[in-house]
C-alpha cells in the first residue's frame, strides 16, 4: 500500500428510515460541510476497529459493522485519501457533537439538499435513491464485497479490487475460492499492464485463464464465457505487442462486468 495514501473508516448509520451525518468544525478542511461519520486509521488497527474508535470519539455511540458498503478515493496534490464505509448499526447512546459542530438524522432523499463536499455527490446521490437500506443490504444474493470488488475492477482500481476480492478469497473453498482467484488474477494482470510489466500481464492473466477452465461458464452472477472472450481479446493484443509496444494497446478496451443480481 503507497505511503501517501491515508487509510479512512467512515459509517453509514441507518436507524428508522434515515441515515446519521455530521458536519465538519469549520477550522477542520472543508469546514462546514456535512459528511460520513469517521475517522483516520491508525497503524495498529482494523478499519473496522477504526470505524468503531471513531464513532465513539466523535459521537459518544456504540456501532457494530454489518456489511462492507463502498471503498472511494480521493486524489489531492498533497495524497490520497481513501475512504472505506461500512454499513453500521447503532447499538446505543445518544450523539453529542464531541468532534464535529452538529450531527442529523436525515431522509435519504434529503441527503441531496445538505452541502457534502463534491467528491462525495455520486455517493449521495446514490444513497438517496432508496429508503430501504437495510433490508436491501441483508437481502443481498452475494456478498457486498464481491459485488464492490467487481466495482472496483470496472472502474479499473484493480489493485483495489484485487485487496477486495482477497478479503472474500482466504475463507472461501471449492469453486468459490477458484473464481475469487481467477478474478484477482486478471485484475493483477490488468494492473501489471498498466504499470508496463508485460510478463507479469501475459503472465497472470494465464493463470486467471486455468481457474476459469475448472468453473462452468456461468457462476456466481458473472458470465465467465463472454469475460474470457473480451480480455483473450485484450491480452491478445497486449501479448502481441510485446514488451516494447505493449503501450499502444489501449486499457479502455479492458472490458466492465455487469454487476450479478
Amino acid at each position: 500500500m503507497s505511503n501517501n495514501v491515508l487509510e479512512v473508516g467512515a459509517a453509514l448509520i441507518f436507524k428508522n428510515g434515515k441515515f446519521l451525518i455530521t458536519q465538519r468544525l469549520e477550522a477542520d478542511s472543508f469546514g462546514g460541510h456535512w459528511e460520513l461519520p469517521g475517522g483516520k486509521k491508525e497503524p495498529t488497527e482494523s478499519l473496522e476497529e477504526c470505524v468503531v474508535r471513531e464513532l465513539k470519539e466523535e459521537l459518544d455511540i456504540e456501532v457494530e459493522i454489518k456489511h462492507f458498503f463502498r471503498i472511494l478515493t480521493y486524489h489531492y496534490p498533497q495524497r490520497s485519501v481513501r475512504l472505506n464505509i461500512f454499513f453500521c448499526s447503532h447499538k446505543s447512546g445518544e450523539p453529542k457533537t464531541i468532534e464535529c459542530q452538529a450531527y442529523a438524522w436525515v431522509d435519504p432523499k434529503d441527503l441531496p439538499t445538505y452541502k457534502f463536499p463534491e467528491a462525495d455527490q455520486t455517493l449521495i446521490q446514490e444513497l438517496s435513491q432508496r429508503n430501504d437500506w437495510d433490508v436491501y443490504l441483508d437481502s443481498l444474493k452475494y456478498p457486498h464485497e464481491y459485488l464492490e470488488g467487481i466495482r472496483l475492477f470496472n472502474s479499473q482500481e484493480y489493485f483495489e479490487c484485487h485487496e477486495m476480492l482477497e478479503d472474500l478469497w482466504h475463507p472461501s473453498e471449492g469453486q468459490e475460492r477458484l473464481h475469487y482467484q481467477g478474478l484477482i488474477q486478471a485484475a493483477i494482470a490488468l494492473e501489471h499492464f498498466r504499470k508496463d510489466n508485460w510478463t507479469g500481464a501475459v503472465g497472470l492473466y494465464g493463470k486467471a485463464c486455468e481457474k476459469w477452465a475448472q468453473l462452468p461458464p456461468q457462476f456466481m452472477g458473472v458470465d465467465l464465457k463472454w469475460l474470457k472472450e473480451k480480455l483473450d481479446i485484450f491480452f491478445g493484443q497486449v501479448q502481441k505487442a510485446g514488451p516494447t509496444g505493449m503501450r499502444g494497446v489501449d486499457i479502455g478496451q479492458a472490458p466492465k462486468i455487469p454487476l450479478p443480481e
